[in-house]
């Protein structure tokens, strides 16, 4: 019999538990939910708070991670890591207060699909404490209903508990509207440069109904005014949400009182979790796995995540490695307080904004940020592909304040990035460049014609032949050009030209060398021409 196919958690709630709990945020773990635990859900009991629906939420979490098909009769998680999930300021006595309400409460799911699937009065949770080896445990059993629905889901959403919990929360309708969204932002799925947004639109009643408030069920009874201040709330309550953005606006109706009309929530879908994007590494090739480099602590990054990125978002001519480069140059950007563009200013991963997100989120999550707003926007994309703009220049000085905050020396850098700034200058057009490159070929070409015509002179004259000249064009390196340069600085320079001009390129460096047959356009083996010079001795030409 093929087994039925459950949701995964994402992130484990257990080792957290077992060795920092207060990680939450960062480790940011995800559970499944089926719908009918997401919409439609009613309750009778004590009025329950924000606290109260964060601790049952994270028992199920808590509950699923360990048994899966949730047939275990008990289970127990350590009191400590609990109180600490909810949040930095809960104490274990509010814990022991919120389990007791919980205990006292019954929940109905009756918006279902499936008619076996509809429940009424089920007892949410009940729960002692116990020790163990002087250790406070939590041990709690839930009731048949519930792991039911947990057992078996035809269609689910995730719950993000770091954005539930951890403190984030404060308003006590917000966990009943997080979930409603949770389950809505399932309607699509995040796409690179495309539309990411949900527009869902609610009467006043209807948000109501969605979230329990008081009068959800007689409209004479709801006061509007005090709905549509808890919904302009309620995004702050979201923002710690990673999965989407929300945004709010109120709609009134036209004419004396401007009656509310509705309130829309739009839905901006975020990336995917990076953590969650597959990438089959070829553990043949070192290449894959030297992308990304040391960084001070603060703003290092995993390595694996520019591949990841790649694979993500679908920026024109990047690769891996110039994803890592365009990241340094926003983080150096930052730094410097030199804003190289409008988008400096305004958005959401540049300038103070991106050192903020890098300080709370992680410097992990920031460049994610950072290269997901800049697949669907280009900004500074565009501003590194403009050649007057010295692109290199500033990825070279980019590149230098990172060995900077190692205690690197950071000298020819220095002197590379001026030479790259020089041939930038608006004095020198591509024009220009394109004419000088087309001279030099020319002279190139009459030379190889003439030794061509003098080895077959020489061929009738004596023996043995003179060899004829290597067709390869030798560039001698400088002393200070590395191999791990030249394998992301270097290369990069031609590993995206294609065109009808062949050539046979050969690299020597102090302890290496490289060999790479190129085709190009004209226009492109001048700009080589040009770049490749801040590679070379002073005064030495290929």
């Amino acid at each position: 019999m093929k087994q039925k196919f459950q949701p995964a958690p994402h992130g484990s709630l257990i080792r957290l538990a077992e060795h920092k709990p207060s990680a939450i945020a960062a480790i940011a773990p995800e559970s499944p939910r089926p719908p009918e635990m997401l919409t439609g859900v009613s309750f009778d009991g004590p009025a329950l708070s924000v606290l109260d629906s964060v601790v049952h939420e994270i028992l199920i979490s808590h509950a699923y991670e360990v048994d899966r098909e949730m047939k275990a009769d008990r289970y127990a998680i350590d009191l400590a890591a609990l109180t600490r999930f909810a949040g930095p300021n809960v104490r274990k006595d509010d814990i022991l207060k919120s389990l007791e309400k919980l205990r006292l409460t019954r929940m109905s799911f009756g918006d279902s699909a499936y008619p076996a699937r509809r429940y009424r009065g089920v007892q949410m949770v009940v729960a002692w404490e116990e020790l163990q080896n002087s250790t406070a445990m939590i041990g709690y059993m839930f009731a048949p209903p519930i792991k039911d629905l947990m057992r078996t889901m035809p269609s689910y959403a995730y719950l993000e508990l770091a954005a539930l919990g951890d403190g984030n929360m404060s308003l006590k309708h917000s966990p009943a509207l997080y979930k409603h969204l949770a389950l809505q932002s399932t309607r699509k799925r995040w796409q690179p440069g495309e539309n990411n947004e949900i527009y869902l639109r609610f009467s006043p009643q209807e948000l109501a109904e969605v979230i329990r408030f008081p009068g959800h069920d007689d409209a004479e009874k709801l006061n509007v005014g005090k709905l549509v201040d808890f919904a302009r709330k309620s995004v702050d309550d979201l923002a710690s949400v990673r999965r989407f953005e929300t945004s709010l606006d109120i709609v009134q109706e036209p004419g004396r009182g401007r009656r509310v009309n509705s309130i829309c929530y739009t839905l901006r879908l975020r990336a995917p979790d990076f953590r969650h994007v597959r990438v089959g590494f070829d553990y043949s090739k070192k290449q894959e796995f030297r992308q990304g480099g040391a960084d001070d602590p603060r703003f290092a990054v995993r390595s694996d995540l520019w591949q990841r990125a790649t694979k993500t978002f679908k920026l024109t001519g990047c690769i891996s490695s110039d994803l890592y480069k365009l990241w340094l140059v926003a983080l150096q950007e930052a730094l410097s307080g030199k804003g190289l563009t409008s988008g400096y200013e305004i958005r959401s991963y540049r300038g103070d904004a991106l050192l903020a997100a890098v300080d709370t989120q992680g410097a992990a999550w920031a460049a994610w940020g950072f290269l997901e707003e800049e697949c669907d926007d280009p900004d500074l994309v565009e501003h590194l592909a403009d050649r007057s703009n010295a692109p290199l220049a500033i990825k070279t000085e980019a590149e230098a304040a990172r060995r900077q905050r190692l205690g690197w020396k950071t000298s020819t850098l220095g002197k590379r990035a001026t030479k790259f700034r020089k041939s930038a200058e608006p004095s020198r057009t591509d024009a220009d460049e394109l004419a000088d490159y087309l001279a030099a070929r020319e002279l190139r070409e009459q030379s190889e014609q003439i030794e061509a015509e003098m080895a077959e002179v020489w061929a009738d004259i004596e023996e043995p032949v003179q060899q004829p000249k290597s067709v390869a064009t030798v560039y001698r390196l400088d002393l200070s050009v590395s191999q791990e340069d030249f394998d992301i600085e270097v290369v990069s320079l031609f590993c995206e030209f294609s065109g009808p001009e062949q050539r046979l390129l050969r690299f020597e460096g102090s302890r290496f060398s490289a060999t790479h047959k190129v085709s190009a356009t004209a226009v492109q083996w001048a700009r080589f021409e040009r770049d490749i010079a801040a590679y070379l001795p002073e005064g030495i030409a290929a």
